[in-house]
């Protein structure tokens, strides 16, 4: 059963993108999945497509969504494997811009279970007021999630807050709700365009709104899936453990 969703923001160093993804996908990913509370984990890229005027260039290129049954044995797996042979760190990640944060569901719809991929994500990062929290978690959950999710195209909705218990690092977080919209098709997309709900609400604190689009980069990705591979990913793996330069820092 799914406690939380680890949601992480990543960047690769300039110029290293195939490096990075590499790294990521066939190293990182599969070393996460083995650890104890992990349950599945998805990677997207940043979409082209933008449904909100951001006043500078949105900042971090990739996003990986967790499936944890477990966030503090998560979380204590990767404090106490990191730099060591079961979580090697690549040189091409920019380590100083890693946004990654434990969010609690809170809500969720589904129109079609087990599916993960079809038309990517939209990301929205949210702040509440201070002080409006609690009206600001009815709004969005009585009002607002059912409608956005009665939308064509939408394949689930999750609304999640943040929590301090079970996270890598203890520190204040910019954003402390998030809404995760799996899509069916890029078309739906239209719906955030043509609403300006999350723009008018009176308890959300609009200068710190993010709403982003992400497509699809790889399957889903489940701890079997790495615990009774195939050949030919284990070959994809043990090629790219030949050829990082790890972090040893």
């Amino acid at each position: 059963m799914i406690e939380v969703i680890l949601v992480v923001l990543t960047n690769p160093v300039p110029s290293r993108d195939d490096d990075f993804n590499d790294w990521y996908t066939n190293v990182h990913t599969r070393d996460a999945m083995r650890f104890r509370g992990s349950i599945g984990q998805q990677r997207f890229v940043l979409a082209a497509d933008r449904v909100q005027k951001h006043p500078a260039r949105f900042p971090t290129r990739y996003l990986a969504l967790y499936e944890v049954f477990d966030a503090e044995l998560f979380s204590r797996e990767h404090i106490d494997n990191a730099m060591t042979s079961r979580m090697m760190v690549e040189d091409s990640i920019e380590i100083c811009h890693i946004d990654d944060f434990h969010y609690y569901p809170l809500h969720f719809h589904d129109k079609a279970p087990r599916t993960f991929s079809g038309g990517g994500v939209v990301l929205e990062q949210i702040a509440s007021r201070p002080g409006h929290e609690s009206a600001f978690r009815d709004w969005y959950n009585d009002h607002y999630l059912s409608e956005r999710f009665a939308a064509g195209g939408m394949i689930s909705a999750s609304f999640l807050a943040y929590d301090p218990y079970g996270q890598f690092i203890q520190h204040a977080h910019r954003h402390d709700h998030m809404g995760i919209f799996r899509l069916a098709d890029d078309g739906a997309r239209d719906a955030w365009r043509a609403s300006r709900a999350l723009r008018d609400c009176p308890y959300i604190d609009q200068d710190k709104l993010i709403v982003t689009c992400w497509d699809v980069l790889t399957a889903r990705v489940t701890e079997d899936d790495v615990r009774h591979t195939t050949a030919k990913v284990l070959a994809a793996e043990e090629a790219a453990c030949a050829s990082p330069q790890p972090v040893l820092a």
